[in-house]
């Protein structure tokens, strides 16, 4: 093995979920090397900008019961670091009454016991008069969904990580890595680095970086798109007046509240797969012209000029669910990505179970294994 400054665990990647597990090691205490190949908080993977949602109404029982976990995390951080993370909003989802995903939401917010109102379209359109929904439809409105300042959290977690003693580098990409039977050595432009363990977190590039290791994982990047209104009545969209939303229907539309930016509107992965070393603008306005049909249905009084275009990496999985999981050839490698466009929310919870991956104190969950990938 060759030589080089020993580590216990070197991460490579600091967006969010990367942050989250060094800051995690690092206050248990582990010999902490973070690694980025961009500056910290950069706008080229899936963790910048000012908002994210975090939500309890999930249709799947395995993300309502990981929000539990999360939202007190999130807190916690706040209190420890005296930075505002969260925003309370409330979630409105809604949809066609009888839609499958609809009412499995409610039953998983029931059987986690957590409170929500069931609303018809008129109820809703009292509640919330911005939106215009179809009588046909209902909604869930759950108080408790919040936005989370999505740049402020990552350079957050960051911060905390390096006061609690991680060694954060940034630009300064993983070239290579060398896992032994009992080290991991990584090659970077700065030199080479050894740690016991390696954590891979780099959300769009985790796949090309496993498959150096023989891991050819069905991972897709994807370009996403996010649509910035200048809503015509803004004062009708401000956090604490407006909440962040789901629409159940194909395209999936979701939105946020303006806070500073504009009123935040996306299709949820309208996908355009992508090489994420050369990604590339749109080259039409696809998805700008389907969300504005949208917003001129849907929500009326948003409809105004378009402040700003932004783009988003997703890393899909064909199952649209995790990988929190060692290499199935070198235990010491573990791999936290990626989200799958959901992700954002449980990092700092993603960040606590890789850490556990990496000093071997729990096994992966199955619904995060690798394994599906290959069996």
């Amino acid at each position: 093995m060759k030589s080089g400054k020993p580590y216990d665990t070197i991460v490579i990647g600091i967006g969010v979920v990367g942050a989250a597990a060094a800051y995690h090691l690092a206050r248990r205490g582990q010999r902490v090397l973070a690694l980025e190949q961009f500056d910290l908080d950069h706008s080229m993977g899936s963790s910048h900008g000012e908002s994210r949602i975090i939500r309890y109404a999930y249709k799947d029982s395995i993300y309502v019961d990981m929000a539990k976990q999360a939202f007190p995390m999130w807190r916690d951080l706040e209190q420890r670091s005296g930075k505002r993370l969260l925003t309370p909003s409330g979630g409105l989802d809604f949809g066609p009454a009888d839609s499958p995903s609809l009412l499995a939401t409610r039953d998983c917010l029931d059987a986690a016991g957590i409170a929500y109102e069931w609303l018809s379209a008129s109820e809703s359109a009292r509640r919330f008069p911005q939106f215009r929904l179809a009588p046909d439809m209902a909604a869930i409105h759950q108080p408790d969904a919040a936005i989370l300042n999505a740049s402020i959290c990552v350079r957050t977690l960051a911060e905390m990580a390096e006061i609690s003693g991680a060694m954060l580098k940034t630009k300064c990409p993983a070239i290579k890595i060398e896992p032994s039977s009992d080290s991991v050595y990584v090659e970077t432009p700065e030199g080479g680095f050894t740690a016991g363990k390696v954590v891979v977190s780099a959300g769009p590039w985790a796949g090309k970086l496993l498959q150096t290791l023989d891991l050819n994982l069905p991972l897709t990047v994807t370009r996403q798109e996010q649509v910035f209104f200048e809503p015509a009545r803004r004062t009708a969209f401000l956090p604490g007046t407006f909440p962040v939303f789901i629409h159940h229907r194909e395209p999936w539309i979701y939105g946020l509240p303006d806070t500073g930016t504009g009123l935040k509107i996306a299709v949820h992965n309208l996908s355009h797969a992508i090489d994420p070393d050369d990604v590339r603008p749109a080259q039409d306005d696809t998805s700008v012209d389907t969300v504005r049909a949208w917003v001129k249905r849907f929500l009326p009084w948003g409809d105004g000029p378009i402040r700003e275009k932004r783009e988003c990496l997703y890393t899909m999985t064909p199952d649209e669910h995790f990988i929190i999981d060692t290499h199935p050839g070198y235990s010491n490698v573990v791999i936290g990505s990626p989200c799958s466009g959901h992700g954002f929310k449980f990092a700092i919870l993603t960040g606590f179970l890789l850490a556990d991956l990496a000093q071997g104190r729990a096994p992966t969950q199955e619904r995060f294994t690798v394994r599906r990938f290959l069996e």
